[in-house]
């Protein structure tokens, strides 16, 4: 047995490692556009609550249960049609596009509600890790916002799709206890 150390330790791991460079991931979300029609939402007050309001906590949850289902799609289109290429091509960018919506729409919905509150815009900025504090914020996310934290008008039939879903929302999670 040699007393000579190894000139490189070898390191076992149980996963493979992929490396992901953070300078690189970081170009990418830089190099992103800006939303289209994307809104800076005036302030509203001047300092954020506390606590998280319960809606936001359940609307994070609701969007992250229906993109991880567009997740597990993905997943299993790519495991069932691995060998039809049109096939899984189709299926599998379905799926991702139907799971980036829901994501931008949380992120949206986010930095549209730390807007108002008066949120520094380099800190949203940086919390969104791009270069536009406003990327994310649509029409969409500030309707679905009104439909989460606003009161019920007392007339809710021409109120947009959004609106109606956070006002659901919102509803499921003021009544659990």
């Amino acid at each position: 047995m040699s007393t000579h150390p190894r000139k490189q330790p070898q390191r076992r791991t149980g996963q493979p490692r992929i490396p992901v460079p953070e300078q690189a991931v970081q170009a990418l979300r830089d190099a992103l556009p800006p939303t289209i029609n994307a809104r800076t939402t005036p302030p509203r007050a001047a300092n954020l609550p506390e606590t998280v309001p319960p809606q936001l906590l359940a609307m994070v949850q609701e969007l992250s249960r229906h993109a991880h289902t567009h997740w597990t799609r993905a997943l299993q289109a790519g495991n069932r049609y691995g060998e039809w290429h049109k096939e899984w091509q189709r299926l599998v960018l379905y799926a991702l596009t139907d799971a980036l919506v829901y994501n931008y729409l949380a992120v949206g919905t986010i930095a549209a509600y730390l807007q108002q509150h008066g949120i520094d815009e380099d800190l949203l900025i940086r919390h969104t890790q791009g270069t536009q504090p406003d990327r994310f914020v649509t029409q969409d996310a500030l309707d679905h916002l009104a439909g989460l934290l606003e009161p019920a008008p007392d007339q809710e039939a021409g109120e947009p799709a959004w609106t109606h879903i956070g006002r659901q929302i919102a509803y499921r999670a003021l009544q659990q206890p």
